[in-house]
């Protein structure tokens, strides 16, 4: 285990990529980029997360936003559940905490919203507690090198993986606390940065002297590891994280140049294409969704609904809705309960349709048509008439904003 806990920090100073999260013990900023990187590629939530604490810079921020605002904060990352615990989160570490996050593993999973993994990077970058974090990138670099060939959504391979990780962390803490001891342990020619990059551009400050983005020094952790120390629980779990991001990937790992090809199970066995192993996906579910762009004639704006069904998107807004269980053309969907339900005897004029657009979710396939309506006098049985230079500032699922983007909001 030594040696591959020596190759893999080795390689992580030399190899890890420079985010601005990956500079800071702040549990708030590590939440924060733990929450949002969940939902997309790394490269990809930079921005989310940049913006995020340019708007929230602190965790009384986040609290003291409205939910509505913290929704268009996280619009276009989807799965809205997260950013609504996010809010939730943020509320009670305030008014339970002081606004100071828990410093142990045991009280971060207790707060809403934060699972075993979040709670683990939290206590392991933040406070160097030996919790490690296991996820996708993770469980394909442990099962392809330990070879570990059950299905990994089951409970068993789950299991087997987290005690190979348990057994790395715990070597991780033994040598963690003799090189911080002895100072024996400093860095090697093998374990400084490539040629021209610095140090610190690749490794979290596990020594931090200013204060947090709150601006109280008491709300930063105190870390008092020497900061050029490689075997620490949170730089052990943001270099397996990475290992399996950049190089152990998902198809065509450059299996020739990697560190640990001598060691791997997979690819000695023929298997790196065929681990992790997973079990039949679950079918994807089909929605079909038919939005009604509702204005009223003579005046600016359409009408918008909000979400508050549990469902998904629920808090976003979207235009009014007929939702069928198959596909339907419009004269059938003109003869529908629901579409009289809507409009009973409303005079209405149907202006356009646009062909349907389709939106994947996890377990969901989602297909909607838009269909553009004027009617001749305002009601709010079909929401709020929204003018067009305040629709940017609702929140709104992705499929509405593409809507809005190809249909210039001052059109409408």
């Amino acid at each position: 285990m030594t040696d591959f806990l020596n190759k893999l920090l080795s390689w992580y100073q030399s190899n890890a990529r420079d985010f601005p999260f990956r500079q800071t013990t702040d549990p708030y900023l590590i939440w924060l980029s733990e929450v949002i990187m969940q939902q997309t590629r790394i490269e990809q939530g930079v921005p989310y997360y940049n913006s995020f604490v340019k708007v929230f810079p602190t965790v009384h921020d986040l609290a003291g936003a409205s939910e509505e605002e913290v929704l268009k904060q996280w619009q276009g990352l989807g799965y809205y559940t997260r950013a609504r615990n996010l809010h939730a989160t943020a509320n009670e570490i305030v008014e339970k905490y002081g606004g100071r996050f828990p410093e142990n593993y045991e009280n971060l999973r207790e707060l809403k919203g934060v699972g075993d993994y979040t709670a683990a990077a939290i206590a392991s970058v933040c406070f160097g507690q030996p919790h490690p974090v296991m996820d996708g990138n993770v469980i394909r670099f442990i099962t392809r090198h330990f070879g570990i060939t059950d299905a990994v959504d089951l409970a068993a391979a789950k299991k087997e993986i987290m005690e190979v990780l348990d057994e790395l962390m715990e070597n991780v803490q033994v040598l963690w606390e003799v090189s911080s001891a002895t100072e024996l342990l400093r860095p090697t020619i093998g374990l400084l940065p490539k040629s021209g990059k610095p140090l610190t551009s690749s490794l979290p400050r596990l020594t931090l002297t200013e204060a947090s983005p709150s601006g109280d020094p008491a709300a930063v952790p105190d870390a008092t590891e020497p900061s050029h120390n490689p075997f620490h629980p949170g730089l052990f779990n943001q270099a397996m994280i990475e290992f399996g991001a950049t190089y152990c990937v998902p198809r065509n790992p450059n299996c020739r140049e990697c560190i640990f090809n001598e060691s791997c199970y997979a690819l000695k066995y023929g298997m790196v294409d065929k681990l992790p192993l997973k079990k039949q996906q679950q079918a994807l579910k089909s929605r079909y969704f038919h939005y009604l762009v509702i204005s009223v004639r003579g005046k600016k704006g359409i009408y918008f609904r909000k979400r508050t069904e549990n469902d998904i998107w629920k808090g976003l807004y979207e235009f009014p809705l007929i939702e069928t269980s198959k596909p339907v053309t419009l004269p059938r969907l003109l003869n529908s309960i629901e579409w009289k339900q809507h409009f009973g005897k409303t005079p209405l004029k149907i202006l356009s349709q646009t062909g349907s657009a389709s939106h994947l979710l996890s377990h969901q396939k989602i297909s909607a048509t838009f269909y553009r309506l004027e009617i001749e006098k305002p009601s709010d049985k079909f929401g709020s008439l929204i003018h067009p230079k305040n629709i940017h500032e609702l929140p709104v699922a992705r499929i509405i904003e593409k809507y809005l983007e190809t249909h210039q909001t001052s059109e409408l």
